[in-house]
């Protein structure tokens, strides 16, 4: 039975994890460049700048001692 299934979904991609995955975080304009490479979401690129800049100013406050009192 698991055989059967697994030879009946091997080629269906919403079956497959991993391109259901890239398939959400690709840029849905413009998935891949002139050379073929997948192009991120600028808006995944923008979240992930933004997280690090945070997290920079978490750890900038936490061991200057942060704030006046």
């Amino acid at each position: 039975m698991r055989a059967s299934l697994r030879t009946l979904y091997r080629d269906d991609t919403e079956a497959n994890l991993q391109k259901v995955f890239f398939h959400a975080l690709r840029d849905d304009l413009n998935p891949v460049n002139d050379q073929g490479h997948w192009k991120a979401n600028p808006l995944l690129v923008l979240g992930g700048f933004l997280l690090i800049a945070a997290f920079g100013v978490f750890l900038y406050f936490s061991h200057t001692g942060g704030g006046a009192g």
